[in-house]
């Protein structure tokens, strides 16, 4: 896996709605011993060939790493598999800054019905594109990735 780290802005679950997860997604069943993210232990779930890392605690502007440990997908030995995430909450064009662009974006997809074309704006996760999602992004306003 190569490239920069994707960039979640939308609001994790939990109490305090920093908990995201990462879908690993392999040719063909594997096994491993363990997972990590941002460094700790956590728990993980296993659907056919897709393996979902629980990163929990997950403060915003920041990127962790998720991984799985001593990963046997049938492509060689044992390794650990990696992949990067960055959170920035209100980020809603992916740029690794919160500004008037998502702002205006958000606004732009105000009463839109979600779509895999829009979900970026649903920062609240509820479900609906409104004037909760757009506050939520001018709250944001200045927050950046370092």
């Amino acid at each position: 896996l190569t490239g920069p780290a994707g960039v979640e802005c939308r609001r994790g679950s939990g109490l305090s709605s920093n908990n995201h997860q990462v879908v690993f997604q392999f040719a063909q069943a594997a096994t491993f011993t363990g997972a990590t993210c941002g460094g700790v232990a956590t728990t993980t779930s296993v659907s056919g060939n897709e393996v979902t890392v629980n990163c929990n605690g997950i403060a915003n502007a920041q990127t962790v790493t998720a991984s799985l440990l001593n990963v046997i997908d049938g492509t060689g030995p044992a390794r650990t598999v990696s992949v990067p995430m960055s959170v920035l909450l209100g980020d809603t064009n992916a740029d690794r800054s919160v500004n008037s662009a998502d702002i205006g974006q958000t606004k732009s997809r105000s009463g839109q019905p979600v779509s895999a074309a829009n979900f970026r704006s649903d920062v609240n996760v509820d479900g609906t594109l409104n004037s909760a999602d757009i506050g939520l992004v001018k709250s944001k306003s200045g927050t950046a990735l370092p």
